[in-house]
């Protein structure tokens, strides 16, 4: 039996210690790509994002970009798709709504008039602004000044101070500069104290006399009846708390609004329910 030669031992293969490069490039290679990745991210383009803004702008305003096909010889990203792939087509902002030139006029007319009655008593409240005892606020077609009673009016009465009367006689020869078409609107309110007298049974007759009074002095200073409302709110629109003596002050005001006529309205509209022109609510029946 003849005997087979012996196998030769399989020699060990050759250790690669340089395997560790591999992973090396990888991970370098990854760590380029985040960083190209970032930069990209942060470069603004200020045309793309000029596009989005007008994107939203159109949306809130109800004018979504149209859906319309394209050219015939655009075709699909793949060659078996022989039907166009419809492309969106930014439908161009809507032209802004445009006044009549009349009516553009008369408005910008109005927003003088009004700024520049409150420049005029602004210098007349100057004092009692800085004493907090008047505020003026405006808007470009309301004005809006809030007096502290007692400037104006004793406790519990309704006839004006001497003082107070020659200071709102200036506010109503202002009042009488304005265009044809405002209407002077003026409130009373006072706190949630009640008062029973033969003169004001409530704080409705209270506050709605105490507007009267001022609603006559502007009609003797040559502000038009037609053009002027009084209403008594009473108690029952506080701005501040009734629980303590200065919140109770707060609530105890009168408050003028100038309001310019509507362009697109009837500046010839019966007053609003609860107001007599030239006069006021009778007592007790001022709006609460």
């Amino acid at each position: 039996m003849a005997l087979l030669p012996p196998k030769k031992k399989k020699e060990e293969g050759h250790a690669n210690h340089e395997r560790w490069v591999i992973s090396y490039a990888d991970l370098l290679t990854l760590l380029l790509a985040t960083f190209v990745v970032l930069y990209a991210s942060s470069t603004r383009n200020h045309h793309k994002e000029d596009e989005i803004a007008m994107a939203f702008i159109q949306a809130f305003h109800g004018n979504p970009p149209s859906i319309v096909a394209p050219p015939s010889g655009s075709r699909g990203v793949l060659q078996h798709n022989v039907a166009p792939i419809p492309q969106r087509i930014e439908t161009p902002p809507r032209a802004a709504t445009k006044l009549p030139q009349s009516m553009t006029k008369q408005l910008d007319a109005e927003m003088k008039a009004l700024q520049a009655l409150q420049m005029q008593l602004q210098k007349v409240f100057q004092p009692m602004t800085d004493a907090h005892e008047v505020s003026m606020t405006s808007t470009p077609l309301t004005m809006t000044i809030q007096l502290d009673a007692s400037v104006l009016f004793d406790s519990g009465a309704a006839t004006l101070k001497p003082a107070a009367a020659s200071l709102l006689a200036k506010v109503g020869t202002g009042l009488t500069h304005l265009p044809p078409g405002f209407r002077v609107t003026v409130e009373g309110y006072t706190d949630n104290q009640p008062i029973s007298t033969a003169q004001f049974p409530s704080n409705w007759s209270l506050s709605a006399e105490r507007a009267v009074a001022v609603v006559s002095l502007f009609a003797a200073n040559g502000v038009p009846g037609n053009a002027l409302a009084a209403e008594g709110f009473g108690e029952f629109s506080p701005v501040a708390s009734n629980a303590n003596d200065a919140g109770r002050a707060q609530n105890r005001r009168v408050v003028v609004v100038v309001h310019a006529p509507d362009p697109a309205g009837d500046t010839g509209a019966a007053p609003s329910l609860g107001t007599i022109p030239g006069a006021g609510p009778a007592p007790g029946a001022g709006k609460g």
